[in-house]
């Protein structure tokens, strides 16, 4: 599998919630930066322990992955109750697992000043 085939099946089985699939693609000393937040999360078991456990009922769209190489880039939406997180992911993948991840995830939100002329909200 590709790195982008990989980073998709993390995804895809997330949503499934078939953690024993996504486990097998997470290398044993992965290692999860969360800008937004400042958190690290090390290890596959742990970054598959805090998804799995991760409270309500939350589903996941994997808009568009790309790829080069070993490195692969996603984006993807998370919906959660009323609550809606668009994640920008980017990682690194190594013997067929992802070994390094960088993911921000940003909110709706509205423009920070008066720009209607220029852009069009959707």
């Amino acid at each position: 599998m590709h790195a982008a085939a990989i980073v998709r099946a993390v995804w895809e089985g997330m949503e499934a919630r078939d953690w024993e699939s996504v486990r097998r693609l997470l290398a044993d000393d992965l290692l999860v930066t969360w800008p937004q937040t400042r958190e690290r999360i090390r290890g596959g078991d742990a970054f598959l322990e805090l998804n799995r456990t991760y409270p309500g009922d939350w589903h996941i769209a994997v808009e568009e992955v790309l790829c080069d190489g070993d490195r692969a880039a996603a984006r993807v939406t998370i919906v959660s109750g009323g609550d809606t997180f668009y994640v920008s992911g980017f990682y690194r993948v190594h013997e067929g697992r992802i070994a390094e991840a960088t993911e921000t995830f940003a909110e709706p939100g509205t423009p920070p000043y008066d720009r209607s002329h220029l852009a069009e909200r959707y």
